[in-house]
């Protein structure tokens, strides 16, 4: 008898990174990893804040996985909302040095890459959702210009030839309020049982969705305002 292997979700988190001694995308990826949401799995895994070892990880996953949505999560400081990511850029901007010590200054990510993608998660269904949570959330229009501008580039532009691409988007959190207390600082804060909660109703969204379950059309270049 044939075994029918569970639709997958990727769900990334980075490491720790700068004058951070955590990141709480790293424990809400570990927190979700091999729980179900709807018909689907959730596969938590940790990326290096690092230019190229992020990419080479990811590229793994995905062949590993064959997912049908990636989630990516990062952190935002200064963000007092939950933050989903409707566009990445082509161009890597580094305001601090990544794990490597490496620090871009107004590189292309990918020199035949288009200006811009669009991120192709259900993002306004993800915010009704959220928002009927009582979870403070909101559509972004920029995702910055470091690492986790740099993935969700990264996957769109690595996914758009596949004849089945998976949803792919991006997701940030503000700090921890354990964070913002070590640096004495006026910022604002989330813990983390209200983070995790978002995650899971995102991930409650896409495990129901039912285009998940059919094809998903090509991935296009953010040429255009997409109907979300």
């Amino acid at each position: 008898m044939a075994v029918t292997r569970d639709r997958m979700i990727l769900v990334t988190g980075f490491e720790p990174f700068g004058a951070h001694s955590v990141n709480p995308s790293e424990g809400l990826a570990k927190a979700v990893d091999g729980r179900h949401f709807g018909a689907c799995a959730a596969r938590g895994a940790v990326l290096p804040v690092h230019h190229a070892d992020a990419a080479r990880r990811l590229d793994a996953l995905l062949d590993e996985t064959e997912p049908v949505a990636v989630v990516h999560l990062g952190l935002a400081a200064g963000r007092a909302r939950v933050a989903l990511e409707r566009v990445a850029v082509n161009v890597m901007d580094y305001g601090e040095p990544d794990g490597a010590g490496f620090q871009a200054s107004g590189e292309p990510i990918a020199p035949d890459g288009p200006a811009a993608y669009f991120a192709t998660l259900p993002l306004a269904a993800i915010l009704r959702a959220l928002t009927a949570e009582g979870i403070p959330a909101y559509v972004s229009n920029t995702a910055g210009t470091y690492l986790c501008n740099q993935t969700l580039y990264t996957t769109l532009h690595s996914v758009r030839q596949r004849s089945n691409p998976p949803k792919v988007g991006l997701i940030h959190v503000p700090l921890l309020p354990t964070m913002v207390a070590a640096t004495g600082l006026e910022q604002p804060s989330m813990d983390f049982p209200l983070m995790l909660r978002a995650v899971e109703v995102a991930l409650g969204v896409l495990g129901a969705a039912a285009h998940l379950v059919s094809g998903h059309p090509p991935i296009a270049p953010a040429s255009r305002t997409p109907l979300q």
